[in-house]
C-alpha cells in the first residue's frame, strides 16, 4: 500500500483570495510553512497522495498549478472533513473536529493544522479497519468510485464488491424499513446514502449528523426520512417494532390504548396521520389529550432520525408546563426556548437543540423572528411544526393573533435555507370547530406552503359540563354571588377576569375573606406566576384568579368550577376557558357566568380599543415612508413607529397594534418584516466618555442599587465595543447582553429603557422593515 502522502492546509485572504501562508507535513516528517508557492512545489516532489481537512471544498481550488505541476491527481486527494463525518458518527465527533473546523491550538498556523489533519487521517484509517467487514464493503461500495472518497479507498488499496442493495438490507435488516426503495437511493444519493447508514449504525438516540453535513447534503434529510420515518404495510420487521402508533403509546407513556371521543379514536387517527408525515388539522375538545398525539410522533422521530418537532405555541406557561409533565414521566427530549428562562437556562436549552438531546422544542411564534432560533432551526433535521392554538390564525377566531401569520413565511424561508426536495409537515391543533376559522387554517397552509391539510375533528359534546348566567344588579351582589359559589362547590375553581390588575385585588379581597386564592395574569413576574400556577396544580391552594393567559395546556383535571367574573371576549373564547373545568370526565363540573349591566358597556368598549382601522393602517403607512425617506431598510421600535404614526396610547397597547398594521400592510405587498433584533448601539451612547456616563447612572434618582449596579454593568460593556472597533462589534442584541453579563433580559430590557430615559442612549431598535423604492414611490 503506498505511503507516499502529504497533508496540506493554506490561509487565504478572505477579501483578495490570495494565499497568504501555506502549512504542510509529508510521511517522512519533512514540514512546510512558507509564504512563497516557490517553496510549495519541492514540498510536494515524490509525493503520491494529498490529504487535507475541508481539501475539496477549499484548498484544492486555489492549488490547480500547483497540482497540475507535480505527481499528484485529484483521484488521489483525500478529504479528513468529509471522512471524519462518515467514521465518527458519534456524539461527540472526533476530537480534532468542532463541525467543518479543525481543533486548533494556534489561530492562522497553516503547519499546525496539516498536522492536525495528519493525526486526524490515520485516525480515520483506523476507525476504517474496526468497521465490521459488511459495514466496510457497504461504504466501498458506495464511494470508492465518489471523487471526494475514491482517494482514500485507493491509499488503502481496498476495492469492494457485489451487491449493495443486498447488503444494506442485510446489515440494516432490523434497524430501517425494508421497503426502502434502496436501488434509487443508490443509484442518485451515494454519499448521502453512506452518510445516513454511518448514522444509523451509532445506535446512539443523541448522535445527530454535523451542520456541515446536513447543508452541503440536504438529501440526507429526505433518506433519513425514507429509511426509517415512514411506515409501510404491516410485515417489516423495523416498522412494526419502530413507526406503531400503539406500540408508541405504550412504550412512552403507559397506556394500552388511545382515547375516544363519541367512539371515534381520534387521538389514533392524529398520531398516525403524522407518523404517514401528513399535514393535519386536529380539532380536540378541551381537555382531549392532544397533546399527546404530537408528543408520540415526535419522541419516534427523535429516536428514528434524530429529528426536532418544533411546537409554537401562544402561552409561555403551556411550555413550562408540557415540559415538567413530560418529565415527571422520565421523558427528557423536551426543552423550551422563552423568555421565562434565565440566561443560563436559555444557554442549556440552546445547547441541548444544537448537541441532539432535544427532541421536542416549544417556542412562541415571536420567537422565529428570533436569528438565534433560526439558525438552531436551520442545524437540525425538522421533522414536523406543530402549531397549537391553531385558531390565533384566523381573524374570526378568538384570539387572532399577528405573528402567527409569519409562520408560514418562515417555513418556507427555512426549507430554502436548507434546500429541502420535500415540504416539512404540519400539524395544528384548535379546540375551536367553527367553520369559518378552520377555513381560514386550511386555506392558509394551502396558499402559504402548498400544503393539504387532513382535518380530524369530531363534535362530541362535553355532557359533564353544566353552564349557567346571572346577572346581577352591582358588582357588590356579583363579589356575593362569587362567594357563594365558592361555598357551595368547595372544589379547584378557575375565576376568569379581564384585566391584570383586576386577577390580583379579586385574589387578594378573596383570600381576606376566607378563601385562599392566587392570580395568574400575562405581565406577573415570572417566577410569582409560575409559583402561583403550581400551588394550583399541586392543590396547595384551590382558587386561581386569571386572565385567559392562564389555562391552555394546565394538565389539572380535577376542576369543577369555572366563574366568568368578567364576560369573554367572544363565544369561541368563552367556550375555551370554560372547557378547562371537567376534564376528568367522571367529574361534574359548573360553568358560571357573572354580570352586571355595566360589564356590557365596558366590553363594548374594550372591544372597540382593540379594532384596528383602516386609518391606522394608512398612518403607519405614512410613518413608515417618512422614516425611510432616505434608506429603504429602517429598523425601529414598535413605540418609534407608533409616534412616527401620531399615536398617543399606552406602551402596553401599541405594541401589538403597530404589528397587526405591519402585517396588513405586508400581505398588500407594501414592505417585508424581517427578523427581530432587538439591540443597543454603542455610538448610541450619548455621553462623551465614560467617566461621565458613570457618573450620570449614580446621581440619577430613577435608578435602585439593584438596576444602578446593572445599568454601570451594561454600560461598561457597551462602551467597551465602542472603544474597540465600530460595526459588528459596536453592537449588541438585547440577548446577547443578559447573556454575556448573566442579567435576564427582560431586566436588560427595563435598565435599557431608564438609560434612554435619563438621556444616556439612543434607540432600542426591534422591528426591522425593507421597503422598496418602487413601492414607497407608487403605493399612497
Amino acid at each position: 500500500m503506498a505511503r507516499q502522502i502529504a497533508f496540506i492546509d493554506l490561509e487565504v485572504q478572505p477579501q483578495s483570495g490570495v494565499v497568504a501562508d501555506y502549512g504542510g507535513i509529508r510521511w517522512d516528517g519533512q514540514r512546510l510553512h512558507t509564504k512563497t508557492i516557490g517553496q510549495v512545489r519541492p514540498f510536494l516532489s515524490g509525493v503520491a497522495y494529498l490529504a487535507g481537512h475541508n481539501l475539496f471544498r477549499h484548498d484544492l481550488r486555489y492549488m490547480d498549478d500547483l497540482i497540475s505541476q507535480s505527481d499528484i491527481r485529484k483521484e488521489q486527494c483525500i478529504d479528513t472533513l468529509e471522512l471524519s463525518a462518515l467514521l465518527f458518527p458519534r456524539k461527540p465527533y472526533h476530537a480534532l473536529v468542532k463541525d467543518e473546523k479543525l481543533q486548533s491550538d494556534e489561530l492562522n498556523n497553516p503547519l499546525n493544522d496539516a498536522i492536525k489533519a495528519r493525526d486526524l487521517f490515520y485516525d480515520e484509517v483506523n476507525a476504517f479497519g474496526k468497521l465490521d467487514a459488511p459495514l466496510q464493503r457497504i461504504f466501498g461500495l458506495l464511494l470508492q468510485e465518489q471523487p471526494v472518497f475514491r482517494g482514500f479507498f485507493a491509499y488503502l488499496d481496498y476495492r469492494a464488491e457485489g451487491s449493495v442493495a443486498d447488503q444494506i438490507g442485510e446489515r440494516f435488516r432490523e434497524t430501517i424499513c425494508s421497503r426502502a426503495d434502496l436501488e434509487q437511493l443508490i443509484a442518485k444519493h451515494p454519499v448521502e446514502l453512506a452518510y445516513s447508514l454511518a448514522n444509523i449504525a451509532t445506535n446512539d438516540r443523541f448522535s445527530i449528523l454535523p451542520r456541515w453535513v446536513q447543508m452541503q447534503y440536504p438529501a440526507v434529510d429526505r433518506i433519513m426520512t425514507l429509511l426509517r420515518n415512514r411506515p409501510c404495510v404491516e410485515g417489516c420487521p423495523y416498522c412494526d417494532r419502530v413507526l406503531d402508533p400503539q406500540r408508541g403509546l405504550k412504550r412512552h407513556f403507559g397506556f394500552d390504548s388511545f382515547r375516544t371521543f363519541g367512539g371515534e379514536p381520534l387521538q389514533e387517527r392524529a398520531v398516525r396521520a403524522a407518523l404517514e408525515g401528513k399535514s393535519l388539522l386536529a380539532v380536540f375538545p378541551t381537555g382531549g389529550g392532544k397533546s399527546l398525539t404530537f408528543q408520540i410522533p415526535a419522541l419516534v422521530s427523535g429516536e428514528s432520525v434524530k429529528g426536532l418537532t418544533v411546537v409554537i405555541s401562544p402561552l409561555q406557561s403551556l411550555m413550562k408546563d408540557q415540559v415538567h409533565n413530560l418529565e415527571r414521566l422520565g421523558i427528557t427530549e423536551a426543552v423550551t426556548i422563552n423568555g421565562l428562562l434565565d440566561p443560563i437556562e436559555r444557554a442549556v436549552a440552546i445547547e441541548r437543540v444544537e448537541d441532539g438531546s432535544a427532541a421536542l422544542l416549544y417556542i412562541s411564534p415571536e420567537s422565529l423572528r428570533s436569528k438565534t432560533v433560526e439558525r438552531l432551526l436551520i442545524s437540525r433535521k425538522i421533522d414536523r411544526f406543530v402549531i397549537d392554538e391553531a385558531h390565533c390564525f384566523s381573524a374570526w377566531g378568538q384570539d387572532f393573533r399577528v405573528d402567527y401569520l409569519y409562520i408560514g413565511r418562515f417555513i418556507r424561508e427555512l426549507e430554502e435555507k436548507k434546500d429541502l426536495a420535500d415540504r416539512i409537515p404540519v400539524s395544528c391543533f384548535t379546540a375551536t370547530a367553527k367553520p369559518s376559522v378552520i377555513e381560514d387554517i386550511v386555506s392558509y397552509f394551502r396558499d402559504q406552503l402548498d400544503l393539504d391539510l387532513t382535518v380530524i375533528r369530531t363534535d362530541v359534546p362535553r355532557v359533564n359540563l353544566h353552564y349557567a348566567v346571572q346577572e346581577k344588579g352591582s358588582t357588590g351582589e356579583k363579589y356575593d354571588s362569587l362567594r357563594s359559589l365558592i361555598d357551595a362547590h368547595r372544589c379547584p375553581t378557575i375565576v376568569y377576569v379581564s384585566r391584570t390588575k383586576r386577577t390580583e385585588e379579586l385574589a387578594s379581597r378573596l383570600t381576606k375573606d376566607g378563601h385562599p386564592a392566587r392570580a395568574f395574569h400575562g405581565k406577573m413576574d415570572s417566577r410569582t406566576k409560575i409559583e402561583n400556577q403550581e400551588m394550583f396544580i399541586a392543590g396547595e391552594v384551590d382558587i386561581m384568579v386569571a386572565t385567559s393567559a392562564f389555562g391552555m395546556g394546565v394538565d389539572k383535571k380535577d376542576v369543577g368550577l369555572v366563574v366568568h367574573y368578567d364576560i369573554s371576549d367572544s363565544l369561541e373564547n368563552y367556550v375555551q376557558e370554560a372547557g378547562r373545568a371537567g376534564r376528568d370526565e367522571q367529574i361534574e363540573a359548573d360553568c358560571y357566568v357573572l354580570y352586571c349591566p355595566e360589564d356590557l358597556d365596558s366590553h363594548f368598549s374594550m372591544h372597540c380599543a382593540t379594532i384596528l382601522t383602516m386609518k391606522d393602517i394608512q398612518q403607519v403607512w405614512t410613518a413608515i415612508k417618512r422614516l425611510t425617506r432616505f434608506r429603504q431598510t429602517i429598523s425601529q421600535s414598535a413605540l418609534e413607529i407608533a409616534r412616527a404614526a401620531g399615536w398617543d396610547d399606552m406602551i402596553d397597547q401599541i405594541e401589538n397594534r403597530v404589528k397587526a398594521a405591519l402585517a396588513a400592510l405586508e400581505e398588500g405587498g407594501y414592505l417585508q418584516r424581517e427578523h427581530n433584533s432587538p439591540r443597543i448601539y454603542a455610538d448610541s451612547i450619548l455621553a462623551k466618555n465614560g467617566a461621565e456616563a458613570y457618573e450620570r447612572i449614580r446621581s440619577s434618582t430613577v435608578f435602585d442599587d439593584n438596576t444602578q449596579a446593572q445599568a454601570l454593568r451594561i454600560m461598561n460593556l457597551l462602551i467597551g465595543s465602542r472603544q474597540r472597533q465600530r460595526g459588528a462589534d459596536g453592537e449588541h442584541r438585547v440577548d446577547y447582553i443578559a447573556d454575556a453579563l448573566g442579567i435576564p433580559k427582560e431586566n436588560v430590557i427595563h435598565v435599557l429603557n431608564l438609560l434612554r430615559e435619563i438621556g444616556l442612549l439612543g434607540s432600542v431598535k426591534d422591528l426591522a422593515v425593507y421597503i422598496s423604492a418602487e413601492d414607497k414611490e407608487s403605493k399612497t
